[in-house]
């Protein structure tokens, strides 16, 4: 209903009182009008293709090593190559930049010499007739408007909190540093990194880790289609084509994956790796062949790469898959495809830390520099919940529709997949699956609702396979009502601020100084007004990545530098604390802190408080300055006599 609201809105004179002036048209027309600035777009998008060929020439390398002869479609070659290609990048920038050899021109003439290996891979991969070419231009006609504003909202600047914290303030500074190692004041950039690889990637290709993140956006886009390509392929093979290309639209017609594509977050690759791993189990499989089994493994192995949770969502029941052909060779394949994909996050956790899985499982590795008060908070923000019928039945509504970026299409179709008798049995099993996501994320996480995502890819395919249950002109008909209903309102509320940022056709040069600004005018203030060369240390305040200077902070999990610096210790103690890490000024954002001190809040140490800063002052210690804005105060560090 909202979204019908919002339909009626964006046309002129249909709501009282909404004119051209106020309606969404005329917002649509604002926001891409500025055809002159997409050459601004040109850099990225080269630098994501030259990645892109990259990937698909070392998955191609990777497949050929494994020797994969199957009877494979060109569509699905191309999405299996491009995957297990990424994870292959991913994993040899991890690789270089251990060894501290992150240096452009090493990393473009690595990426040229692989892209040349593309061209092989596609002269080798002619696409041959397949039935449903009407499908195709359906599916092409009614996805482009949202794969085209996906491309342009990934090529604009994040404004998303994780984002700005962690997932491009890690590959910031590593890039920045010329090497990956461990940040003792970002506890977020010690989890798999395989997502935020494709920004360093990007970063180092274009010499700027500002437009290179964009490219990791552009990169995480991608992955988008490719994962309907996943989906629409597994339906065809479990069902028929028709259920394939219905599965492939309602995918890539969801808010969700508009959202996920549009912001740099790591479920959208994760969703395309859950996808591949169903597509494949829809391949023939032989239990004796370690290689079959070595690709889901790689493919698990992926997902786990992008974020913890899929040790639970794709490793435990594809590898209980593994185990129940009972073959050794499936499970021996299964684990080594794995180990490939994620042990070298692992290890290097293992090398920082002492803990595989840092910071979770305390308790059963440990884990320096973690504490028994960073556990305690850190499980009152992510320990699991409590069960109650009302959480639980919140969770079940939020799948079936309610939540903002969900589809109507999954609840609507998905059911009548078991009225399909020739696919009634892999509906069972996909609802088996649907259910054991949910439940392991109603049992096991926080509930955030980004946790329940991998849903999507089975609810796809039962859609489609729903979608397919009949076809008789009357059911045709309250179909094409249907799909087309939601798919009209879906784009309609994807397009919108809503879901993502929409400044789809602005200058890339603006929005580097407008979006600061408008995310946190204090701040952006500050990166602005500080001479050249001063180092900041930042209280309370951790969305950085915006910043031109070179900053020192911490996030709310790690322990609090000042307070390190500070507590128990002299004036004099703290100067020579704060020189030593060459600190110039220091910044405090009360609000900021005040927000996490909330009752529900992630918490905040108590050491910070007005009275420590005034008594740094009176020892000369700090000079205080003019405040870049209202509760934020602002300290010069006074390096003492003779200094």
């Amino acid at each position: 209903v909202r979204r019908g609201v919002l339909v009626m809105s964006a046309i002129p004179e249909v709501v009282p009182g909404v004119t051209y002036a106020k309606s969404g048209l005329r917002q649509w027309v604002d926001n891409l009008r500025h055809v002159e600035n997409l050459p601004q777009r040109g850099p990225i998008v080269l630098a994501a293709l030259l990645i892109v060929a990259a990937g698909l020439g070392l998955g191609d390398l990777i497949l050929r090593g494994l020797r994969v002869r199957s009877s494979l479609s060109w569509p699905e070659k191309i999405s299996l190559t491009f995957g297990i290609g990424m994870i292959g990048l991913s994993l040899g920038t991890l690789i270089l930049g251990r060894c501290g050899l992150l240096h452009p021109w090493i990393v473009r003439g690595v990426l040229l010499v692989l892209a040349g290996n593309a061209g092989r891979f596609a002269s080798g991969t002619a696409p041959r007739q397949t039935e449903g070419r009407a499908g195709a231009v359906g599916l092409v006609l009614i996805t482009a408007p949202f794969l085209i504003l996906m491309a342009l909202a990934a090529m604009l600047p994040t404004i998303d909190f994780d984002a700005m914290e962690y997932h491009l303030q890690g590959p910031k500074e590593y890039y920045l540093r010329g090497k990956i190692a461990f940040l003792p004041h970002n506890v977020y950039t010690s989890m798999p990194f395989g997502v935020e690889m494709l920004h360093l990637l990007g970063m180092l290709v274009l010499g700027d880790w500002w437009r290179g993140a964009l490219v990791g956006q552009l990169l995480i886009m991608i992955h988008a289609p490719m994962a309907a390509a996943m989906v629409g392929m597994a339906a065809s093979r479990l069902a028929s084509p028709r259920a394939g290309w219905f599965a492939a639209v309602i995918y890539l017609t969801t808010p969700w994956i508009f959202r996920l594509a549009a912001l740099p977050y790591v479920e959208g690759p994760m969703l395309y790796y859950h996808a591949a791993l169903i597509w494949g189990c829809t391949v023939a499989l032989h239990p004796s062949l370690v290689r079959h089994w070595a690709i889901l493994g790689l493919l698990a192995g992926g997902a786990m790469s992008c974020k913890y949770p899929a040790l639970i969502s794709a490793v435990i029941p594809f590898g209980l898959m593994a185990m129940c052909t009972r073959s050794p060779k499936a499970v021996l394949g299964f684990a080594l495809g794995v180990s490939v994909a994620i042990g070298p996050w692992l290890a290097k956790n293992i090398v920082d830390t002492g803990n595989p899985v840092y910071p979770l499982a305390n308790k059963v590795f440990g884990g320096k520099p973690w504490s028994a008060a960073r556990e305690t908070k850190w499980q009152n923000v992510h320990g699991p919940r409590p069960p109650s019928w009302a959480a639980l039945n919140d969770g079940l509504l939020d799948i079936a529709g309610r939540s903002d970026w969900q589809s109507a299409l999954f609840i609507a179709l998905g059911p009548l997949a078991f009225l399909r008798r020739e696919s009634r049995k892999t509906a069972w099993i996909l609802l088996s699956y649907v259910t054991y996501i949910f439940a392991t994320w109603f049992l096991f996480t926080h509930r955030l609702d980004r946790f329940w995502l991998p849903v999507l890819p089975p609810l796809a395919i039962l859609a489609g396979q729903g979608a397919d249950w009949r076809r008789d002109r009357a059911w045709s008909i309250v179909l094409g009502l249907v799909t087309t209903v939601a798919i009209v309102t879906n784009f309609v509320y994807a397009s919108t601020a809503l879901t993502a940022f929409n400044e789809w056709t602005n200058s890339l040069v603006s929005l580097r100084t407008s979006v600061p600004k408008m995310l946190n005018k204090s701040l952006a203030r500050l990166d602005t007004e500080l001479p050249p060369g001063a180092r900041p240390l930042l209280v309370g305040q951790a969305a950085v990545f915006h910043m031109n200077h070179e900053v020192v902070y911490n996030t709310v999990f790690d322990d609090e530098i000042l307070e390190t610096f500070a507590r128990d210790r002299s004036a004099e103690d703290v100067r020579v604390s704060l020189i030593a890490r060459g600190i110039t000024h220091v910044y405090v954002e009360w609000p900021e802190i005040a927000r996490h001190r909330k009752p529900g809040g992630y918490g905040y140490t108590d050491f910070i408080q007005p009275q420590v800063f005034a008594r740094l002052v009176r020892a000369g210690v700090l000079e205080p300055m003019e405040p870049p804005g209202p509760d934020r105060e602002l300290y010069r560090v006074v390096r003492g006599v003779g200094r």
